[in-house]
């Protein structure tokens, strides 16, 4: 205790976050009625101590601080009320879940401000080890669901494996995240520095690729790897100009076996997508009776909607119409049934253009106030959408802007092979974000997403 640094609070923390990620998810399945989880006590007791010391220690943060506050909670205040107006019948979540998304998304930006702060001042400087640690933990959370049957299914249908996490694409995304920063552990001949990160890397990849079967996973793994590979052979390249022949001989048989494997022995991934194209076959469209192009219950509404089957107040008019042109849309280009994040997204562009609201626009018209099958996945989109354009800003510029002020700053001749795997992890970590979401509402993502910003920030610099 003599010894002890306020800064070792963050290593604490990282520790503890794979604890808290499987206790979250187990306790949501054996014990639903439970109002408040224990770890969403937990989880923000350490930051909160970490903000009260920059609080009170640096003068000069004081009034930013509180200022800062003030827009969150006044933002936050205004988008509840909002949403709270435009809950229908048909609306998948409460005002209480709503509070969540608004309560995370906040809590992550001062997430990112504890770290920033911290590594600036160069009081963090074992990361990467805490972070080797933590990939350990997950990886053993993982194996042990795995191996003693109690591993949750990732998807409905039973394929996959997302241990005790709370979605197979969230666990992905956090593994490829520990994977992109802890790449440079491995050397240039890809041999392992030291023998346990080679193992933990073997079991990640085999976990990624044939057992979790999210695309986010086996392509991610992939993508992460073949990155590594390309970066490092040019990087070496460019300072000794010698073309590793080894190095490129190796990372050609890698990718062999792991096709071979994939061949031979299949994957959760793979098999999912041939469930999905079989099942987008069988989806028939009652309005049409033929093969539809969106979902089951998205026909079924239309269908209630044209035949004046809607409740009172079970729906507006602006989704209503919002669903009508969604519909007519989606056949026309004859979009996937099972392509649920387009679909998503074309009805809340639709129904944001038929509220036809600038305070909607501006505060956001509420994530969970439309039916479960609608609500946006896809990250990006929604904090615009549903959060409004001041969310979005408040939510993801604080990022964007560190990763523009970091480019800005770096000087060329600094860029290394660890610079370019953070560099590609957090434009990687945005693209999920968009694509699959799952990114910047998981505390776990946004602390990892953090630590490579604050990398990225020292990486390079002139």
């Amino acid at each position: 205790m003599k010894k002890f640094k306020i800064e070792y609070l963050i290593y604490l923390f990282i520790l503890i976050s794979p604890l808290l990620d499987a206790s979250s998810c187990l306790l949501n399945t054996y014990v639903p009625n439970l109002s408040i989880s224990p770890t969403m006590i937990i989880r923000p007791i350490i930051p909160l101590i970490l903000l009260g010391y920059i609080f009170f220690k640096e003068k000069d943060y004081r009034i930013p601080l509180l200022l800062s506050a003030f827009i969150y909670v006044f933002y936050g205040g205004i988008h509840l009320l909002i949403t709270n107006h435009l809950l229908t019948g048909i609306s998948y979540g409460t005002i209480f879940e709503e509070a969540t998304y608004v309560i995370n998304y906040t809590y992550n930006i001062y997430l990112l401000l504890i770290l920033f702060y911290f590594y600036k001042k160069g009081r963090l400087k074992d990361l990467n080890k805490y972070m080797f640690i933590m990939l350990i933990e997950y990886m053993g959370i993982i194996y042990f669901s795995i191996i003693s049957k109690t591993s949750f299914t990732t998807y409905l249908e039973g394929m996959g494996y997302r241990s005790y996490f709370l979605s197979g694409n969230s666990i992905s995304t956090v593994l490829i995240l520990l994977f992109s920063n802890l790449i440079t552990r491995l050397n240039d001949d890809f041999v392992s520095k030291q023998f346990e990160g080679l193992v933990m890397f073997i079991l990640l990849g085999i976990y990624l690729i044939f057992l979790v079967g999210t695309r986010t996973g086996m392509l991610g793994f992939i993508l992460v790897l073949l990155v590594y590979i390309i970066a490092s052979i040019v990087i070496k390249f460019i300072k000794s100009k010698k073309i590793n022949k080894k190095a490129i001989i190796v990372s050609v048989g890698i990718f062999g076996v792991i096709a071979l494997l994939i061949g031979s022995i299949g994957s959760e991934t793979l098999n999912r997508r041939i469930h999905i194209t079989k099942e987008s076959n069988g989806i028939v469209d009652i309005n049409t009776n033929s093969i539809g192009h969106t979902t089951g219950d998205t026909s079924a509404i239309v269908w209630q909607i044209n035949h004046n089957e809607i409740p009172e107040g079970y729906m507006s008019d602006s989704q209503r119409d919002a669903y009508l042109d969604m519909y007519e849309y989606c056949n026309k280009k004859e979009i996937n049934p099972n392509d649920n994040r387009k679909q998503q997204l074309i009805y809340n562009i639709k129904l944001v253009k038929h509220q036809k609201s600038i305070i909607y626009m501006i505060f956001g018209n509420g994530k969970i106030t439309n039916y479960g099958e609608m609500v946006l996945e896809m990250e990006l989109p929604a904090l615009l959408l549903n959060f409004g354009l001041l969310g979005f800003i408040l939510y993801l510029c604080p990022f964007i802007g560190l990763v523009i002020y970091s480019i800005k700053k770096t000087y060329i001749g600094h860029v290394d092979i660890s610079y370019v795997m953070n560099m590609f992890g957090i434009i990687l970590a945005i693209g999920l974000s968009f694509m699959a979401g799952y990114v910047l509402f998981s505390s776990t993502c946004t602390l990892i997403l953090s630590i490579m910003l604050c990398k990225l920030h020292k990486e390079g610099l002139e």
